[in-house]
C-alpha cells in the first residue's frame, strides 16, 4: 500500500516504522521519483546514484545584509520553496523527512504547507494535469500519526523485518566473521526465533549473544525477543507446555482441534478436500471450566508459539494510545506469524457498553474498531481463539458469520469428567491407600474444574499443616460441603442462562456435559449422575 501511494504522487504520507533507516533504503529503491532529505546531520540533501549529496541554496548571507551566499540549509520550509522554484527541472520530487521528536509540533509547523498540497493534488486530479502535482512529503517516524492530524495525511505501516531480511542480516555477520560465530545450518532456525523484532533490535540481539555465548544461539534470540515483548505489557508470548492428556473430558472440542491440526499441517490435503482448517474459534462458558487450558493446548497441538492478549492490557488513559496499542498488538502478531492468539476475556472486554463519547470519548469504540480491522486482516497462519464467560453484551459485529469457523460452549464437568479431573490433581500423591474417585466425583456435582482444582488444593496443604500425612478420600469429601460461594451457588440463572444459549445456538465442546444439558436446567435436580455400583457400598476409610 505504501509504494502505490508513493506512486500515485499521494501529497502528504505518515510512515510509521519500528526501522526508520531500514524504511527510508526501501523508499529509495522505488523508482521514477526524485528523493530530497532534509536532516538535522547532513541539512538539504538530494539522493544521486545510491548516495546523500548536498543540495546548494540561495540564502541570504547573515554577516552581511542584502548579500547572498550558496549553502546547505537545516530550514525545511527553504528546502520546500528551493523544491518549488526549480520545479519544471526536478521530476516527480519527493522530501523523505525522518520525524525523531515533537510530532505534533512538527505537523503543526506544516500544516499550511500539508494543507496546500492536499489542495493541489486534488486540483491536478480534475483538471487531469500532472505536471502540476504538488511535493510529495513522506514523514518516517516510530510514533503512529497524530489524531489531530489523520484528516491532512495518509497514514501508513512498515512492517517487521520478514525471514528472508533477518537471513540476510545473519548472511551479512556470517561473512563478516568468516562464519565464525554461528552454524551456517542454524540459519532459518536463528531467523525465525528473531521474527518480529525490528532490524536493530535483531542485529543487538545476536551480537549479544556472541559476547555472552561465543555464538548467535536461537534460544538466547527467542527467549531475549519474549522477555522485550512482555515489557510492553500488551502481547504476553510463551511456548505451550499444557496438552490434551493435561485436561480432563472436552471430548467433542479435543476431536476437532485434533483432527484440525492434521489439516493444519497438510494444507495440500486440505486443498485437495476444498476446505480450509479451521482457524477462528470461539469459546463461551463457564468460568473456570478449561477454556484456558483448551487455548494452550490447541497452541502444543498445532506447534505453535502461544501470544495471549486482551482488550483491557491496550487500554491507555493517554489519547489516541490505548488505538495504537491495538495496532501495535495486531502489527507483532503479523510479524511473528505463525503463531495461536489466545484473547481471554473476549465477551467482557469487547462488549462495548459503557463506551460512548460521553464516558471515554469514544475511545473504547475506536478500539473495536482497531480490533475488527486486525481481526479481519490476520494471515492465514496465524490460528484465533476467544474466550468468553458470556456474550450478552457484545456487538452484533463482533459474532458475525465469517468472524469465527466456530463457537463452542463449555459447561460444567459431567460426573466422568470430574473423576478425570480428579485423577490429574490426585496423580502427584503416593499412597498405599487407593482413592475412591467416584465419591469425590459425586460430592463435587456442580463443581468447575478450577473449584475441584482449588478444593484438592486446599484441602492437601490443610492436612499436611495440621497433621503432616498425605491426603485421603475422606479429607477431600468431608471438606467439599464445606466450601462456600461455589460458582453454582452463587450464579445458578447466569449457568442456565448459557445452557439454554448453546442447545439453541452454538455447538457442544463435551457431548457428556449436552446429555447432562436438560438436567442442569431443570432447578430442581439435585444429581446430574446416576449413581454407580461402587459408590453405593460402604467406603472403607484409611485415617492413616
Amino acid at each position: 500500500m505504501l509504494f502505490s501511494q508513493i506512486q500515485l504522487g499521494v501529497h502528504s504520507i505518515w510512515l510509521k516504522t519500528p526501522d526508520i533507516h531500514r524504511s527510508i533504503e526501501s523508499i529509495l529503491n522505488f523508482p521514477n521519483r526524485t528523493y530530497f532529505q532534509i536532516d538535522s546531520e547532513n541539512g538539504f540533501s538530494q539522493y544521486i546514484d545510491n548516495e546523500w549529496l548536498p543540495v546548494l541554496v540561495q540564502m541570504q548571507d547573515q554577516n552581511n545584509p542584502g548579500q547572498f551566499i550558496e549553502a546547505v540549509t537545516y530550514d525545511f520550509i527553504v528546502a520546500y520553496h528551493h523544491i518549488l522554484s526549480n520545479r519544471s527541472s526536478i521530476k516527480n520530487p519527493t522530501i523523505v523527512y525522518p520525524v525523531i521528536s515533537k510530532h505534533e509540533e512538527l505537523l503543526s509547523s506544516y500544516i499550511g504547507l500539508i494543507y496546500s498540497g492536499q489542495k493541489k493534488y486534488r486540483d491536478s486530479f480534475w483538471q487531469d494535469d500532472l505536471d502540476s502535482m504538488p511535493v510529495q512529503m513522506i514523514f518516517v517516524s516510530n510514533k503512529d500519526l497524530p489524531q489531530d492530524f489523520a484528516n491532512y495525511l495518509f497514514s501508513e505501516e512498515f512492517d517487521y523485518p520478514n525471514l528472508v531480511e533477518l537471513s540476510d542480516i545473519l548472511s551479512h555477520i556470517e561473512k563478516a566473521t568468516d562464519s565464525l560465530v554461528f552454524d551456517s545450518s542454524k540459519k532459518q532456525e536463528i531467523a525465525k526465533a528473531g521474527l518480529g523484532l525490528d532490524e536493530c533490535s535483531f542485529i543487538n540481539i545476536c551480537l549479544n549473544s556472541v559476547v555472552k555465548n561465543g555464538t548467535i544461539d536461537s534460544e538466547y534470540v527467542y527467549s531475549t525477543k519474549m522477555s522485550n515483548i512482555k515489557k510492553h505489557g500488551i502481547l504476553e508470548i510463551k511456548k505451550p507446555k499444557i496438552t490434551f492428556d493435561n485436561i480432563g473430558g472436552l471430548d467433542a472440542i479435543k476431536n476437532i482441534i485434533t483432527k484440525n491440526s492434521i489439516l493444519w499441517h497438510n494444507p495440500e490435503k486440505a486443498k485437495e478436500f476444498g476446505i480450509k482448517p479451521i482457524s477462528r474459534l470461539l469459546m463461551v462458558g463457564v468460568p473456570g471450566t478449561g477454556k484456558s487450558a483448551i487455548c494452550e493446548a490447541t497452541a502444543n497441538a498445532l506447534n505453535l508459539d502461544l501470544a495471549r492478549t486482551g482488550v483491557s492490557q491496550v487500554m491507555n488513559s493517554f489519547v489516541g494510545q490505548s488505538e495504537a496499542n491495538m495496532r501495535a498488538v495486531f502489527q507483532q502478531i503479523n510479524a511473528m506469524a505463525p503463531l495461536c492468539v489466545w484473547i481471554d476475556e473476549f465477551g467482557r472486554d469487547l462488549s462495548g457498553g459503557a463506551s460512548s463519547s460521553h464516558v471515554d470519548g469514544g475511545t473504547t469504540d475506536r478500539v473495536h474498531g482497531e480490533f475488527l480491522t486486525g481481526l479481519q486482516e490476520l494471515p492465514d497462519n496465524v490460528f484465533l481463539m476467544c474466550a468468553a464467560n458470556q456474550l450478552d453484551n457484545l456487538r452484533p459485529e463482533m459474532l458475525r458469520a465469517d468472524r469465527f469457523d466456530k463457537i463452542m460452549f463449555v459447561g460444567l464437568p459431567s460426573f466422568s469428567e470430574r473423576l478425570d479431573i480428579i485423577k490429574i490433581y490426585l496423580s502427584d500423591i503416593e499412597t498405599d491407600f487407593p482413592f475412591n474417585y467416584e465419591h469425590i466425583a459425586e460430592v463435587t456435582q456442580y463443581f468447575t474444574g478450577a473449584e475441584i482444582k482449588g478444593l484438592i488444593k486446599e484441602v492437601k496443604f490443610n492436612v499436611a499443616l495440621s497433621e503432616m500425612r498425605q491426603v485421603n478420600t475422606r479429607d477431600i469429601v468431608d471438606y467439599a460441603p464445606k466450601v462456600r460461594n461455589i460458582l453454582w451457588n452463587k450464579s445458578r440463572p447466569m449457568i442456565q442462562d448459557l445452557y439454554a444459549t448453546a442447545l439453541e445456538q452454538w455447538d457442544w465442546a463435551s457431548t457428556e456435559q449436552l446429555n447432562d444439558a436438560k438436567l442442569i436446567l431443570n432447578r430442581n435436580v439435585s444429581s446430574n449422575i446416576t449413581p454407580n455400583a461402587s459408590s453405593k457400598k460402604q467406603l472403607q476409610w484409611s485415617s492413616k
